[in-house]
């Protein structure tokens, strides 16, 4: 008997546990809208919160949906005012010089992707399919291609043990190689455990 009300409590425990996971989703997501700023989007404030949000219209502006009683209405704002905005499905965008790269991971190194684009600098971002990888130092910090070539310009004097790690990848490896495990993508693990040295 004691081996039937266990399992009666352990199923409405995990039937519980089901039912409350989106719940617990929808607290920790970035509400939809344009953030001004990084601080902004780190605190969860739109300062024009949403429904929905994309960029670019005909005219070149980010257009935030936001309802009005049983209407929705949209408006329009210069993506120079704008740090990023967040879409209805949660996506977070950073625009940065006229252009959109989709947020991918927030940390200390960000990782973002972009539909692959040819570059005129002669040096190739990481490639996965028809995206390009790129990442900056924070929310805020300029945006690279994701490459070794670049890294190690960023890190050669301030992190050379993360520098040392990008030289021993293996033939095959790729800086965007994502862990399902952990949710970090190569370059992430890598930096995070170039730090526990320090």
């Amino acid at each position: 008997m004691s081996i039937i009300m266990n399992l009666a409590r352990f199923s409405f425990l995990a039937l519980l546990s089901l039912a409350a996971a989106p719940v617990a989703a929808q607290i920790f997501t970035i509400p939809p809208g344009a953030y001004r700023t990084a601080a902004a989007y780190h605190r969860r404030q739109p300062q024009i919160p949403g429904v929905d949000a994309t960029y670019p219209d005909k005219r070149g502006n980010v257009v935030v949906v936001v309802p009005r009683g049983s209407q929705s209405t949209k408006l329009r704002v210069s993506p120079d005012s704008v740090w990023g905005y967040v879409s209805e499905k949660g996506r977070t965008f950073r625009i940065y010089r006229g252009d959109e790269f989709r947020l991918e991971h927030a940390d200390t190194l960000c990782v973002y992707t972009r539909q692959a684009s040819i570059t005129s600098t002669g040096l190739r971002p990481s490639v996965s399919g028809q995206q390009s990888y790129y990442f900056s130092l924070g929310l805020n910090g300029l945006i690279f291609p994701l490459t070794v070539t670049y890294l190690r310009e960023l890190f050669t004097a301030s992190n050379p043990a993360f520098v040392a790690a990008l030289s021993e990848m293996k033939f095959g490896q790729s800086l965007a190689d994502l862990d399902r495990h952990t949710g970090l993508f190569r370059v992430n693990t890598l930096y995070r455990e170039s730090l526990k040295g320090h």
